[in-house]
């Protein structure tokens, strides 16, 4: 026989202290299943003060009928008898409509939103057991996934809805189904049972009641392979560390899962195969610095930050081709100035800026102009060898924008890939008794 206070001992490891001390609330899902009546009970054994610090919550979708009706029944009557704190929703949702799990999901997350507001708390406990957690793998196996998917349900977890962080807690996940059922009925934890489980209308179901048992014909483990094959790849992952921007130091899973969940935010409904989660990963490990993201969307590195933009939305560039003054300054458009200045009897130039260079006084009387980018433009980046301008800029990855960098060119001689490359033929010599100090300043963004 199950010793539940035993099971109870150990579960209460993995709590912050805060809980069990009674210095912090917490919230619980109940549904009423055994999950959840198990996750209840093991609280209200475990914390200090219970009746104070323990918050149950109960949301009725309406979807089963008289059975979801009782399952509220339920949840009602053991708050009572056990004196718990109990607050219920009603929220129903269309049984004949698509995306019930997700709708469902949405409602769950904005109402403990909106409790952990309420009682002060970010900690959100969740009935979530082993099966479920390799139940999900699969899942996520099936449907093509990255390393992301093959880590299953956190034991804990942190998320933000409407810029207010949550705690989302799983303290079961090690523990099978068959083993909570059967802690329950032995120390006579009231449950139900939800019927729609056994049907094979969704994907889950039918992972749960058809292909896993298949499988475990074959391998009775299946379900420790598969928690074993995350333990792997939990263990990979949290090793890799972001190294740039806001997410530094995060590890790449959750730089991953906050870049899939912006991505969402801007094009809700779209899939994202294992394919664009590696992607994510190029860019976070910095072995890329722009990708193309499904329904035209752009991510791209610019210094520090990450940016999604829109191709479909974006204007056209316009062609720049102007005249710069010499000495004066030069307006470009929206990009930024050009500022020139003579130098006579040059000493001591500082090369440090790699938006100021000083070229010689063989093009001073030249006509200079900044354009943009041309097909087939070369620049002389050795002596007397030329080398296309798409060629040097492939090795500059942090160029975001390859097509929309600013050349300055006399004639047909490129002088210089502004804040990129300058021409050698353009180079100050020691003999030069008069150099141009030519100097860009960007625009602000």
């Amino acid at each position: 026989m199950l010793k539940i206070n035993e099971t109870y001992k150990k579960l209460a490891l993995s709590l912050p202290k805060s809980i069990i001390n009674g210095e912090s609330r917490l919230i619980v899902g109940f549904s009423g299943g055994p999950d959840s009546r198990f996750l209840v009970d093991f609280l209200r054994s475990v914390i200090n003060n219970p009746k104070e610090n323990l918050i149950v919550a109960h949301i009725n979708y309406g979807l089963r009928s008289e059975e979801s009706y009782s399952d509220e029944i339920l949840v009602s009557k053991i708050c009572k008898e056990e004196k718990l704190l109990l607050e219920k929703f009603n929220n129903p949702i269309n049984p004949r409509s698509n995306g019930i799990q997700e709708k469902a999901r949405k409602i769950r997350l904005n109402i403990f939103c909106e409790l952990s507001k309420k009682y002060k708390t970010p900690y959100i406990f969740l009935g979530h057991n082993f099966n479920d957690h390799a139940e999900t793998i699969l899942f996520n196996i099936i449907r093509g996934t990255g390393y992301k998917g093959l880590e299953g349900i956190k034991s804990y977890k942190k998320i933000i809805i409407k810029e207010h962080t949550l705690f989302l807690m799983r303290p079961l996940i090690e523990i099978t189904k068959d083993t909570i059922k059967k802690l329950c009925d032995e120390n006579n934890l009231k449950y139900n049972i939800d019927s729609s489980n056994k049907k094979n209308k969704y994907s889950r179901n039918k992972i749960r009641n058809k292909i896993i048992p298949e499988i475990e014909k074959i391998n009775p483990n299946f379900l420790k392979s598969i928690n074993s094959l995350s333990e792997i790849i939990n263990d990979k992952n949290n090793k890799k560390k972001i190294k740039f921007g806001n997410l530094k130091d995060l590890n790449i899973i959750e730089g991953i899962e906050i870049l899939s969940k912006k991505f969402l935010q801007i094009m809700p409904h779209t899939f994202l195969s294992k394919t664009h989660y590696e992607m994510f990963e190029k860019i976070l490990l910095e072995k890329s610095y722009s990708e193309n993201l499904p329904k035209n969307i752009r991510l791209f590195r610019k210094g520090e930050n990450l940016i999604f933009e829109d191709s479909s939305k974006k204007n056209k560039t316009k062609k720049i081709n102007k005249k710069i003054n010499i000495p004066g300054t030069t307006i470009i458009n929206n990009r930024g100035k050009i500022f020139t200045k003579l130098i006579n009897i040059p000493t001591d130039l500082d090369n440090s800026d790699k938006n100021k260079i000083y070229i010689n006084k063989k093009f001073i009387s030249e006509d200079i102009r900044i354009t943009s980018r041309n097909e087939g433009d070369k620049i002389n980046s050795l002596p007397n060898i030329y080398t296309r301008v798409k060629k040097v800029l492939s090795n500059h990855k942090e160029v975001d924008n390859k097509q929309n960098i600013l050349v300055l060119r006399s004639n047909s001689e490129v002088l210089w890939l502004v804040g990129i490359k300058q021409s050698i033929s353009s180079y100050v010599e020691k003999k030069d008794t008069k150099v141009l100090e030519i100097r860009f300043l960007e625009n602000p963004i």
